[in-house]
């Protein structure tokens, strides 16, 4: 496998679990306030606890994207791996 090609899949790789991890967030922010609101919800309240777990997920999938590919630039040696991905800018 060439470099390309591991940069390709590390990169795919990375994009999927970001979106899975976003899904599930968004997931479980809509069961907790479809569980917090009852049967008859106040639609507009409602909309605005969506929108905002919405971009509470979004916030909270971006930190932890960025933890993991620190954990895993500093356990796998990526620099190594990927010289044109994290190379440093002169």
């Amino acid at each position: 496998m060439n470099k390309n090609l591991k940069l390709a899949l590390f990169l795919l790789g990375a994009t999927v679990f970001n979106i899975v991890l976003m899904f599930v967030f968004i997931i479980a922010v809509f069961l907790v306030a479809s569980r917090l609101m009852g049967n008859n919800p106040n639609p507009v309240v409602f909309q605005i606890v969506l929108l905002v777990g919405f971009i509470g997920s979004i916030v909270l999938t971006f930190l932890i994207y960025g933890k993991v590919m620190k954990w895993l630039q500093a356990k796998y040696n990526l620099e190594q791996h990927f010289p044109q991905l994290f190379k440093k800018r002169k």
